[in-house]
């Protein structure tokens, strides 16, 4: 069954939406977090869209996300724009996908539990406790590929009762940078810039998924990756690809 939600379909004029990340939902430190961001705002156009970061996310604010029904948006604080997304197609090579407990065995060699650029940070962050964050701790599975078992809790459903945009575009953002680190051992942090990502299939809580990340190129600062989700069956139920930019 295909993804798609009521806040996918955009209405015949511009439309704009308040929108507001909570300080728990951050990534560097008073930054939202990039997936988290770029799936509240790509909810507004549909199941495919790319969104790309121009500057840290503030937390605790009120923002609005403007939606044209040409098939862009834009995040806004006051007159800055702070992102900005467009409906367009993924082009990606998503790799099969391994078992759940194979993914649950690789949490244990997560590197960040050695060291963490971000350790607050709500995706991945080792100073969160599952309930607090997602905890998705993904560890290497193969050069340069990285996975984490992952079960939602009902906090991440909408009220039609599958995993909100939000979370799923959350859960294929820090993977990638983790398949990143295993592949070229970067030190120093670096951040999303861009992400287009692909929603194929409902999610649920409760049921169990496979989060897997692999390393795609390097272009000096510049740096290249793919992320899915799997169900139990092994089949994708979203995928993602995305550029990060080294910043230390």
């Amino acid at each position: 069954m295909p993804y798609s939600t009521a806040a996918h379909v955009l209405a015949n004029e511009t439309s704009t939406h308040a929108a507001r990340v909570a300080s728990r939902f951050c990534g560097p430190p008073g930054s939202g977090n990039g997936g988290y961001t770029v799936g509240m705002i790509g909810k507004r156009l549909g199941p495919e869209v790319e969104v790309t970061l121009k500057r840290p996310i503030p937390v605790d604010e009120t923002m609005q996300v403007v939606a044209d029904p040409a098939g862009v948006a834009a995040l806004l604080h006051a007159d800055t724009e702070i992102a900005s997304a467009r409906v367009v197609e993924l082009d990606l090579d998503v790799p099969e996908g391994i078992t759940f407990s194979q993914a649950a065995a690789a949490r244990a060699s997560f590197p960040g539990y050695e060291a963490h650029p971000f350790p607050n940070c709500y995706v991945c962050g080792t100073n969160r406790c599952c309930g607090d964050g997602m905890c998705l701790f993904t560890g290497t599975v193969d050069e340069g590929v990285v996975a984490s078992s992952w079960v939602p809790t009902a906090e991440f459903v909408t009220e039609e009762g599958i995993v909100a945009p939000e979370f799923i575009c959350a859960a294929l953002d820090c993977p990638g940078a983790w398949g990143l680190i295993a592949r070229y051992g970067i030190e120093g942090p670096f951040v999303l810039g861009r992400m287009t990502y692909r929603l194929e299939k409902p999610m649920y809580a409760g049921e169990r998924y496979v989060v897997m990340g692999w390393a795609l190129g390097r272009e000096g600062r510049k740096l290249f990756c793919g992320t899915a989700v799997y169900d139990a069956d092994g089949e994708v139920c979203a995928a993602a690809g995305a550029t990060w930019f080294q910043i230390g």
